[in-house]
């Protein structure tokens, strides 16, 4: 996959989308001035620090009412990669929808942007950044952590970007010959909050509750403690502290 690489770019994700090539890239820079989270959510980054990144798709042939099994692919590639770094990898975890989370702090966030074509997928970028050399946060995001912060080491940036792209492109091949179970399958099985009760908010209140499942169209299934099945999607649901 070609890499691009920039010294500073407003947004990642903007630059991929405009490329207007059939190919996959991706492009890398070392400062974002309107970095992207999920939503309006910024992200902050120090210049030269950290892993910021957009890789360009174009997954024409997966149906549009799978595209979430994208971001499962990509939340795997990640934890993978990033599980080899980390102090205790078990710790490592996706938080739907594709946050990466040591214990119950963020060490990564990945936003997603799409052309359709009718019903199909056209362009897909994944952009997506990763605290690894920074030490110190300063803005009111409220749970940040990084690399170096873990485990007092510093990193080569673009060998873990190339070891990033390889995992990726290992997942996506099994995404283009429908392994869709095994993408699931794997997902869940390094899902925050897997397991177990927890505590969550949604526009009716606080509750406690399991998660039973992700599906492929990104919808988040909870069975609260009286059985009852509530189903989600993305920024409907907040994660309180147990």
């Amino acid at each position: 996959m070609e890499i691009i690489r920039l010294d500073n770019t407003a947004s990642t994700n903007d630059y991929a989308l405009e490329l207007h090539t059939d190919t996959n890239v991706c492009v890398m820079s070392d400062y974002q001035s309107k970095g992207k989270g999920m939503g309006t959510n910024t992200w902050e980054s120090e210049a030269g620090k950290n892993l910021l990144f957009s890789i360009l798709v174009h997954p024409t042939w997966l149906d549009v009412r799978n595209q979430f099994l994208l971001s499962m692919t990509h939340a795997i590639a990640l934890r993978e990669v990033l599980a080899q770094y980390v102090t205790v990898s078990e710790l490592l975890t996706i938080k739907w929808p594709n946050d990466i989370y040591y214990g119950n702090k963020k060490i990564s966030g990945t936003r997603i942007d799409a052309n359709l074509n009718g019903a199909s997928l056209q362009d897909v970028v994944i952009g997506t950044g990763i605290n690894v050399n920074q030490k110190a946060f300063y803005s009111d995001a409220p749970n940040p952590v990084s690399l170096t912060q873990i485990t007092e080491e510093e990193y080569d940036r673009d060998e873990l970007l190339n070891q990033i792209l390889a995992s990726f492109e290992k997942y996506m091949t099994a995404l283009f010959k429908e392994e869709y179970q095994y993408i699931i399958e794997l997902y869940h099985k390094y899902l925050y909050r897997g397991t177990g009760m927890h505590h969550y908010r949604d526009k009716d209140g606080d509750f406690t509750a399991e998660i039973v499942s992700v599906a492929p169209s990104g919808i988040l299934s909870l069975r609260r403690q009286d059985g009852m099945i509530s189903k989600y999607e993305c920024k409907e649901l907040v994660f309180l502290h147990d």
